[in-house]
């Protein structure tokens, strides 16, 4: 199970990575607003229900405890 947190880690500093490249980019060249991509995301969601999207969460959440569990967790 090591491996599989590994990789998710590696996911996520991928993911760190290429947005701060994107901002970085966008601080020079100027290409989008960030107020604009900020709506666009909470009006995406908010056009969900409140119980689908606290559902979401809620498994986002149980699998990130999950993965830290397993992290800890000694060898038998």
């Amino acid at each position: 199970m090591k491996i599989f947190n590994r990789v998710v880690v590696i996911i996520v500093l991928f993911k760190i990575i290429l947005f701060s490249i994107i901002a970085v980019v966008n601080k020079i060249a100027n290409l989008f607003t960030w107020a604009d991509v900020l709506n666009k995301v909470i009006g995406s969601i908010g056009g969900l229900n409140i119980y689908i999207t606290g559902a979401i969460l809620l498994l986002v959440v149980a699998g990130c405890i999950v993965l830290l569990v397993f992290e800890f967790r000694k060898k038998e």
